[in-house]
């Protein structure tokens, strides 16, 4: 798993060229659904987060079985799933092609390019043989791509956003020092809006690798109901907080706040020059931080029982 961090400049590097298969059927379409789950589904909030200011046209996550009611054909459906073959991305797509969504998809393969080929879909399919959360910045690339046929431009220059990627010494440094901060503690996330993508992505990669419980808190919602919850915790010293830095007043105020209360904190600044190429250099910083994590407590980083539990679960269900 480390190596596979340490290459991601590589893996991105490849997936720049790769092309865009299918054409849309239509480029008139008045809302956006981005569909994904996991490690896939994380690129649909990097994604939502990069246009939200900047779309004109509505947009929604779905991270479930099925697509919204009013999906029709003036909706573009993203769909993102490494594996091709996640039933909840699978079901909403399905559904949603039925309703005459127009559909696009990102994948490696599975039922998924299966149906982008037949239907003459557009769909990139990058890379096989990782796991779906380390393959974040070739499934990020791919679905900026696929989305820019629409003419949905959500990065201009894809070799400057990947070369964030490049300062793997500071990146491994910066990695080193959080994974000894956050060992054998129960670490809280917290983040503005704009970072929100990236907050969730430490949780989960802590989750999977690190086998450790987290959660993730959004200011400014945060200072609406678990500010509260700080002033008296159950055992402050096994809690860290993980704070990711934006230049705002609330992020400041939490900061002084937590450390006002003896909380022991992290301040982290991701490296970039805008938002989205500190998303990619912070999540890069998350995934090495958690696989030096998985050493330090002894576990597996590539290993997830209870995700392979769950997909035996998903067996007795059909797509419909």
């Amino acid at each position: 798993m480390e190596n596979t961090y340490l290459n991601w400049y590589e893996l991105s590097l490849s997936v720049l060229n790769y092309e865009v298969s299918g054409s849309p059927r239509t480029k008139d379409f008045e809302r956006l659904v981005l569909t994904g789950m996991g490690g896939s589904g994380i690129v649909c909030d990097t994604i939502y987060t990069a246009l939200y200011r900047k779309s004109k046209i509505p947009i929604t996550i779905v991270k479930d079985f099925q697509p919204p009611g009013w999906v029709n054909s003036n909706t573009l459906v993203c769909s993102i799933s490494y594996s091709g073959n996640t039933l909840e991305t699978l079901n909403t797509v399905i559904k949603s092609l039925n309703l005459g969504a127009e559909v696009c998809v990102v994948s490696s393969g599975g039922k998924l390019v299966e149906i982008a080929k037949e239907r003459g879909l557009p769909h990139v399919v990058v890379d096989k043989g990782l796991l779906p959360r380390a393959a974040f910045p070739q499934l990020l690339i791919a679905t900026i791509k696929v989305l820019n046929t629409y003419g949905v431009n959500v990065y201009e220059d894809l070799n400057k956003l990947i070369g964030v990627l490049t300062f793997k010494d500071v990146t491994a440094a910066t990695s080193r020092e959080l994974s000894y901060f956050l060992k054998d503690s129960i670490p809280v996330i917290i983040s503005n809006f704009n970072y929100y993508p990236l907050a969730l992505r430490f949780k989960d990669e802590l989750n999977e690798n690190s086998k450790m419980m987290a959660k993730v808190e959004i200011i400014p919602e945060w200072a609406h109901n678990d500010i509260v919850g700080w002033e008296r915790p159950v055992n402050i010293d096994i809690i860290r907080a993980l704070v990711i830095w934006d230049d705002d007043p609330t992020i400041e105020f939490a900061i002084n706040y937590l450390k006002e209360l003896g909380v022991k904190t992290y301040v982290l600044k991701p490296l970039g020059d805008d938002l989205l190429t500190k998303i990619l250099q912070g999540s890069h910083i998350a995934g090495l931080t958690t696989t030096y994590l998985a050493t330090l407590r002894n576990v597996r980083a590539e290993e997830t029982l209870s995700i392979d539990k769950y997909k035996k679960f998903l067996q007795n269900r059909t797509v419909s």
